[in-house]
């Protein structure tokens, strides 16, 4: 997180103290946990592709009865969906961290996941 600098002089003390009091008209970005807003529709799209996926898996995993392999996708593509509900949420509020968590883990983790089966 950025450290402040004479460019943030004009904020409240109780702002600098706890970035997560602002807003994005009253902070500049480079107090968030992400120096810039992530797309919204874009975001939206990939829950959604996911979210599909996510429903395909659970029928062709069930109907060919690949348990191991549907396990890890299941857990992989969760994972994805999570994550991208966080960069979602990042779009309305980059102050928030635990967003920023959720995002920073659970995207990388899922890729894993799924990639190591």
């Amino acid at each position: 997180m950025a450290t402040p600098t004479s460019s943030f002089a004009n904020l409240s003390p109780s702002l600098l103290a706890n970035p997560e009091l602002c807003t994005i008209d009253t902070c500049p970005l480079e107090l968030a946990s992400i120096e810039y807003i992530p797309s919204l529709p874009g975001n939206a799209l990939y829950v959604a592709i996911f979210a599909l996926c996510l429903v395909a898996q659970l029928y062709f995993g069930i109907r060919y009865r690949t348990w191991g392999f549907l396990v890890g996708m299941i857990g992989g593509l969760v994972l994805e969906i999570l994550g991208y509900v966080a960069r979602i949420q990042i779009h309305f509020n980059p102050f928030n961290e635990d967003p920023f968590l959720m995002y920073a883990d659970f995207i990388p983790y899922s890729h894993h996941n799924r990639i190591s089966l």
